[in-house]
Order: structure tokens, then C-alpha cells, then sequence
């Protein structure tokens, strides 16, 4: 009788001792999120729905099937990508520092990635296979705090992002096939870095097709290609910059844009910096083909080509206010647009009907 009432209260206190880790386990699941949350904004679409998540604590994981809001890699599911395929519309992957040898595919999806460590300590290499080692398709996606580095192949980009609504925060793209790439898609990058990418031609750092980019307190540094757009290439849509460096991007041995490329794609510069950007010919700095051109608070210095201008622009508009152009020795402020069409027209005798600023 006594070995009884024994073994009924062990049973009973074994399971209020697992009532209680579970308990444990799920609040620790809902504060990774509740932190995760406060490091940084998602995508305005995602909010509501990663409030509500946080909020359900009744979902579990269970073998393949995810119904949960919070996907924990390696913990839960030991591969990034075994985490997208699992998630539903909603979810929230949060990834633990390490070093991932594997390329991503989200596909028509609404979901979150994000790290624990930040950029300094969660890499994705890719696993060797041509093409991105992320690819973003038909998603509303958000991604905060990766390296992304070593793609390889022709199209070996760290990023690439067609037909998708995307936020990019603090991430690292480094060491690729070209940085980014962005084709009928909206994207945001806050806190970036795209440094010492290279590609045979067209934005060593980003590539952009009839897209809308907005860049804040980016740095686009060290970047390489053949030609047009060394840092930046944009071809339709628009690209707004607000604090944002292009810093010592380079045409490998063509034209047009060492700094940043614009061809039908309006610009808008507000408190960045373009330095020690090189072309080979015309636009060391910033190359603008039929688009406005919109420049506030900026400064222009050292950039350098074999032909005359630092920033020409093509049947372009530029509206140049309380920004600093600098060549040689000399250093204009342009404080309205007259006077920097004036200086643009005097630039370069050989770029004839083009309004184009370039003190040299």
C-alpha cells in the first residue's frame, strides 16, 4: 500500500515537472521573438501578423508540420531552408550564430528571417551550386542581421529578389557575383553593407530592373564591374538614397558610372557620399540616362575617370541643392539648380544637347 501511494505521488510530481518545462520552453520562445521584435521594423504587412503570433501560445512543432509563429534553427529544424519550407504565411524563423553552407529559396511566401547573433556571426556561404545564394520570388519578406557572401557562378549574386516586397536589415553581402539583384520588386535595405562584389557587367554591387530601391544609412564600398554602374545599376523604377556612401566602386574597363548607373530610373540622393569612385570614361561618380536626378546635402570628392565629368547626365533633370562637388583643388557649392546646369553645360564640350554637372 505504502509502495503505492509512493510510485502515485512520483507519477504526480514527474508530471508537474513537465508541465512546468514546457512551460519554460514556450516562454523562452515568446521572449526570442518579443527581442527579436525590438531589434529592428519588419515590413508594415508583417506587423499584425507577427503580433498575433507572439500572442498564440498554443502552437507546437511537431515532426514536419510547422503550425507555429516561431521556427528555431539549428534547435528545431537544423537547416535554413528546412525552416522556409516547413513555415506558413506569417512565421518567424530565428537562426542561431554559425556558419550555413547552403543557398535559400523562398517562393510565394510572407515570413521573416532573422538572427540571433546579427552579420558578425551568422554567415550563409552558400553550398558551392551556381546562382544566388538567396533567392527571394513572389514573397513579402523580411531579413535582418546575415553575411552573405562567397556566391558563385553567372549569376552567383548574394541576393536576388523578383517579383517580391522585401526588407533588408543589417546584412553583409560580400565576396559575390554581384551583390544584389532586384527585378519588378520593392525593396528597403536599412544598415547594409554591399562591399568587394564583383561582376562582368552591370552594378558589381547592385543590380536593379524596373524596381523601386530605397537605401538608409547603407554603404555601397569596393565594388566592381565591366561597365556602367560599379556600385549601383538601375534600369527603370527609381532609387532614393537617404545616408548612404558609394565609396571606391570601379569600372573594370568600360564607361559610364563608377559610383552609380541610372537609365530611365529616377534618382534621389539625400546626405550621402560618393569618394574615390572610378570610370573610364564620362561619370566617375554618377551616370544619369533620360531621369531626374534629385540631390540634397550630398558631397561629391575624389572621384576619378579618363574623361572629363564626375556626374554627366543624358537628356536628364537635376535639381541640386546645398551639396558639394569637388574637383581638383576647387570645391562648388551647387545651391540651386541654374547654377548647376550651368556648371554641367561647361563640363564637357563633347557631350553636346546633355545637361551634366562636373567641375574639373
Amino acid at each position: 500500500m505504502n509502495n503505492t501511494n509512493q510510485t502515485n505521488q512520483m507519477t504526480h510530481t514527474q508530471n508537474n515537472q513537465k508541465e512546468i518545462l514546457g512551460g519554460l520552453s514556450l516562454t523562452l520562445v515568446v521572449a526570442a521573438s518579443l527581442v527579436a521584435l525590438w531589434r529592428g521594423s519588419f515590413v508594415s504587412s508583417l506587423n499584425a501578423d507577427t503580433s498575433r503570433l507572439v500572442g498564440d501560445t498554443s502552437t507546437t512543432i511537431e515532426g514536419n508540420h510547422n503550425n507555429a509563429g516561431v521556427i528555431l534553427v539549428p534547435e528545431q529544424v537544423s537547416t535554413i531552408q528546412g525552416a522556409i519550407n516547413q513555415a506558413s504565411d506569417g512565421a518567424m524563423i530565428f537562426v542561431a550564430p554559425g556558419q550555413y553552407r547552403e543557398n535559400i529559396r523562398v517562393h510565394g511566401k510572407n515570413i521573416s528571417l532573422q538572427s540571433v547573433g546579427g552579420a558578425t556571426s551568422t554567415s550563409i556561404l552558400g553550398d558551392g551550386r551556381d546562382g544566388p545564394i538567396a533567392f527571394i520570388e513572389n514573397s513579402k519578406f523580411m531579413m535582418d542581421g546575415f553575411c552573405i557572401q562567397n556566391g558563385r557562378g553567372e549569376n552567383g549574386r548574394g541576393l536576388a529578389m523578383q517579383g517580391s516586397n522585401a526588407n533588408i536589415m543589417n546584412c553583409t553581402f560580400t565576396n559575390n557575383i554581384g551583390g544584389v539583384s532586384t527585378s519588378n520588386s520593392k525593396a528597403q535595405f536599412d544598415h547594409c553593407a554591399i562591399a568587394l562584389n564583383k561582376s562582368a557587367v552591370q552594378g558589381g554591387g547592385l543590380w536593379s530592373w524596373q524596381s523601386d530601391v530605397r537605401m538608409n544609412d547603407c554603404k555601397v564600398d569596393g565594388n566592381a564591374t565591366g561597365t556602367c554602374g560599379g556600385g549601383v545599376y538601375a534600369l527603370g523604377g527609381s532609387m532614393q538614397m537617404f545616408n548612404v556612401s558609394l565609396t571606391n566602386n570601379r569600372l573594370k574597363s568600360g564607361a559610364w558610372g563608377g559610383g552609380l548607373y541610372s537609365d530611365r530610373a529616377n534618382v534621389n540622393l539625400n546626405a550621402c557620399v560618393m569618394q574615390g569612385n572610378f570610370s573610364h570614361d564620362s561619370g566617375a561618380a554618377m551616370y544619369v540616362l533620360d531621369a531626374n536626378a534629385k540631390i540634397r546635402a550630398s558631397t561629391f570628392e575624389r572621384n576619378s575617370s579618363t574623361g572629363a565629368a564626375t556626374v554627366v547626365g543624358a537628356n536628364a533633370q537635376f535639381d541640386i541643392q546645398d551639396s558639394m562637388l569637388e574637383a581638383d583643388d576647387e570645391t562648388i557649392a551647387a545651391a540651386a539648380r541654374d547654377e548647376a546646369v550651368i556648371e554641367m553645360a561647361e563640363a564637357d564640350a563633347m557631350e553636346t544637347g546633355t545637361m551634366m554637372m562636373a567641375v574639373k
